[in-house]
């Protein structure tokens, strides 16, 4: 394939930084812990969450521009810029028009999306704040990267609920491949909001009782919800600069049409050392994952257990597996606030199994640099 990955951002609630995330995993911390969300009637409730700690520009953005910036916003510009340092690449030293983003996201900026919703309200449709509007839409997180660093080459965003990262990094390596750019950063980030956490509790989604975290194979009838970002510079394998892992195949499919495992035709290339897998603590999920896994003959591997559950939650997936790869280490994943009882060597090749609840599928396949 000839894709790798040069260099990883991550704001997570496992830490503000990719060293920081990196050593938390090694530890086995658990971020789980009880948050305060604001009710539309005026009451506060108490509930489990992964909340993404404060992203930390640490002088990679200018005070104005991060000024301008809503939380989500921040956090991907930060994890951007953060990817960018990691791969000692200067975006103002290449050609703008070849520096392109691909990013997923699945409810986009829930932040400026209710002050929309709320000027609209107050105010009528004539008075509704357009400043508002235009940071709700979902490729606003995209935009503000490039605008950030002035990347002018593809500009994509992908919402395909809990694959949304997965999608943006299949789209990203069809671009790199077809050379329609030389450097792709590619994320994934969503957030957690009082209305998105009352809207999840009302459908019976979410765990309100206090929990010690979330446990990815088990089947609770709710999940403790999160956010947070990650990015990642992709170039082609000719690059002059060190590669972290490389990105030997990745599929789009569907899980709900009887047809072949995308995940099962990327093993028949390589055998992998480690499955991953995108359970999120959800009965619907965990039944969706274990009928893949039997037919894959592997047993998955979920650290959301350590970071938390969000749409783009795969995106920090990424930054655990390529961190495993890359350091010769395996994180041993956390189940209900405790280290799993799994034990495995530090992989060489890992695939990723994504079955989404919506009936889409994605997969890929990292392997050593």
């Amino acid at each position: 394939m000839g894709v790798v990955v040069t260099g990883i951002g991550v704001v997570s609630a496992l830490g503000a930084n990719p060293a920081a995330f990196r050593r938390a995993l090694l530890d086995g911390t658990n971020a789980c812990a009880m948050h305060e969300f604001a009710r539309f009637d005026g009451s506060v409730v108490r509930a489990p969450a992964y909340m993404a700690v404060p992203a930390e520009p640490e002088g990679l953005i200018e005070p104005r521009k991060l000024r301008r910036m809503f939380r989500l916003a921040r956090m991907s510009a930060v994890a951007a810029r953060q990817a960018l340092k990691h791969a000692e690449l200067d975006p103002a030293a290449m050609d703008s028009s070849r520096l392109g983003i691909c990013f997923g996201t699945s409810f986009g900026a829930m932040e400026p999306t209710q002050k929309f919703m709320d000027s609209w309200i107050e105010n009528g449709e004539a008075s509704a704040s357009p400043l508002q509007f235009m940071n709700s839409v979902h490729g606003i997180l995209a935009s503000q990267i490039a605008l950030d660093i002035n990347a002018t080459g593809v500009n994509l965003t992908t919402a395909q609920r809990d694959i949304c990262f997965e999608a943006a990094l299949d789209t990203a390596v069809g671009l790199l491949e077809a050379h329609r750019a030389d450097v792709i950063l590619v994320g994934g980030a969503d957030e957690l909001t009082p209305m998105l956490h009352e809207f999840g509790s009302h459908t019976g989604q979410l765990v309100l009782d206090e929990v010690a975290g979330l446990d990815p194979w088990g089947s609770r009838r709710g999940v403790v919800p999160g956010d947070g970002a990650g990015v990642f510079v992709l170039e082609r394998d000719d690059s002059p600069r060190r590669a972290l892992a490389r990105v030997s195949a990745t599929r789009i499919g569907r899980c709900d049409t009887g047809g072949a495992n995308i995940a099962t035709e990327l093993m028949q290339s390589s055998t992998p050392d480690l499955l991953t897998s995108n359970r999120d603590g959800g009965s619907r999920c965990a039944r969706l994952n274990d009928k893949q896994e039997a037919e894959l003959g592997l047993k998955g591997v979920s650290h959301r257990g350590n970071f938390g559950t969000w749409p783009a939650a795969g995106a920090v997936q990424f930054a655990a597996n390529v961190l495993m790869l890359n350091n010769g280490e395996f994180y041993v994943p956390l189940a209900s606030g405790k280290p799993a009882e799994l034990k495995a060597d530090a992989p060489k090749t890992i695939l990723h199994n994504a079955p989404s609840i919506s009936g889409n599928h994605a997969a890929y396949l990292l392997a050593l640099r």
